[in-house]
């Protein structure tokens, strides 16, 4: 178990290495301009595309703030960057974080709360469900919402027309994009394909991110969308109820039918596995819209034969789709100058300069503020109209929408879900076992911080959820 969990370390550490070497203070900019003499602010990230931004925005950070910007990061985006922050004694200013791993930080008393710097004209147009679950925890504002990641699902427009007529004759109405996990399940299915007749699958009916660390969400979306929820009014797990049983068996089924590809899958991987044309519908975070378009970092060959729409559900009034991870900029405690660090974190997350961010191929920044959601031009799209359509569909998914917990010990609790998951999903353990080893060891977790203490936190946590989901319906 030791080994198992030095190797992603070492991983991680030799990845941040290699890229901060490459990307540490260069003494000119883009303009062969000297910067030398500027100090430096530290940044660190889970992965390429979170720098992106700032990279596209230094030369304009250097003129207005008198900085230089130095960049670490792993090369492909990772969910286990903390292996690395906790266990190394280097000093940063500026993290990207996911707000559901807040309270770790908090925890280890690494983030200077932003509460003082915050100012109403900055955040007035942030959506409710970033503004009061990404950025707030124990009273305070300890991130400035970066990312506003949700969930979508995709499907090949062109695929679902071509099956059509097959696809009515087989079940009576026509292929379209599946309102419920049944639907989604039988269409998945019915669309993976051997086409050249050589007895291997060509194209999958859909494929799931199931490598370690996020594949938690591909089953939380199921479950709260069939009207399941994480806690009772007593801290009580009910993760193991019948309703958590019947979502992991369904996601089982899904597995075991060769509807999807047998590797293990990243971020990465899932979106390679979509683009490049080698599965029919994913679920996956919204920028996978505008990287349908790219064919040279990402070499999509799906360009213009994309389709989005809401996430699928499993009651027809339960919460459904949701803003999963997301990613906010936090100032270290340690920063050798807080109040520079918040001047570069007010310009990249301001509306100017976020919503070139979300028209970029380069970046991996999804809408969160009102003003994103009006499209003004084609962006990164055929057109402007289908630019406003995926813009309506990311907003829709904010209506009734779910999100990651975020109390103490919230990245505990997913990341023993995320374990027993994957032990069922290769069947190690039944779905029964699995739910049922989670709810145990989420009992230990909940004892760890104290059972009324979490009590409030996780009631707080609901509250402002419900008062979200009131506002937005």
């Amino acid at each position: 178990m030791k080994l198992l969990w030095v190797i992603p370390l070492l991983i991680i550490v030799v990845s941040l290495a290699g890229c901060d070497g490459n990307n540490t203070i260069s003494p000119v900019n883009e303009k062969g301009q000297e910067t030398s003499n500027l100090p430096v602010l530290k940044i660190v990230g889970d992965g390429p595309n979170t720098m992106s931004l700032f990279k596209m925005e230094e030369e304009e950070i250097a003129k207005r703030f008198g900085v230089r910007l130095s960049y670490s990061y792993p090369e492909r985006i990772t969910e286990n960057l903390e292996q690395f922050l906790f266990a190394t004694e280097e000093k940063y200013d500026i993290y990207i974080i996911f707000p559901v791993k807040i309270p770790l930080y908090v925890e280890r008393n690494m983030l200077l709360p932003i509460d003082s710097y915050l100012t109403e004209d900055h955040v007035s147009d942030i959506l409710p469900v970033f503004r009061n679950m990404f950025m707030k925890y124990d009273g305070h504002d300890y991130g400035m919402v970066y990312d506003g990641d949700t969930h979508l699902l995709f499907y090949r427009r062109d695929i679902f027309q071509r099956y059509n007529e097959e696809y009515k004759k087989k079940f009576g109405v026509d292929l379209k994009a599946p309102s419920t996990w049944k639907e989604h399940d039988q269409i998945a299915k019915f669309l993976t394909r051997d086409l050249d007749g050589d007895g291997k699958t060509d194209l999958y009916g859909t494929a799931i991110l199931n490598g370690e660390g996020m594949r938690y969400i591909w089953f939380v979306e199921r479950f709260l969308s069939m009207g399941g929820a994480y806690f009772d009014s007593d801290m009580e797990p009910l993760i193991d109820s019948e309703i958590g049983v019947e979502a992991l068996t369904d996601l089982i089924e899904l597995s075991k039918s060769d509807t999807l590809p047998d590797a293990m899958l990243d971020w990465t991987d899932l979106n390679n596995a979509f683009l490049q044309g080698k599965a029919a519908m994913i679920v996956q975070w919204s920028d996978t819209a505008r990287f349908s378009y790219d064919e040279k970092a990402w070499k999509s060959q799906v360009a213009g034969k994309v389709d989005w729409a809401l996430l699928p559900r499993g009651l027809p009034e339960a919460p459904h789709g949701g803003s999963f991870l997301g990613r906010v900029l936090a100032i270290s405690k340690d920063s050798v100058d807080p109040d520079k660090a918040w001047d570069v974190i007010e310009y990249v997350t301001s509306k100017e300069v976020s919503k070139r961010a979300i028209n970029s191929y380069e970046t991996g920044t999804e809408p969160y503020r009102e003003s994103h959601f009006i499209a003004e031009g084609k962006g990164p799209f055929a057109s402007e109209e289908e630019n406003q359509h995926f813009l309506d569909t990311s907003y829709n998914s904010f209506i009734n929408t779910n999100i990651d917990l975020i109390i103490p010990g919230s990245w505990d609790y997913m990341q023993s879900l995320d374990r027993n998951i994957g032990l069922a999903l290769i069947g190690r353990l039944s779905p029964e076992e699995a739910l049922q080893k989670t709810s145990q060891e989420w009992k230990t977790i909940t004892a760890k911080y104290g059972v009324e203490s979490q009590k409030q936190y996780y009631q707080d946590w609901l509250h402002r959820l419900n008062e979200i989901r009131q506002k937005e319906k």
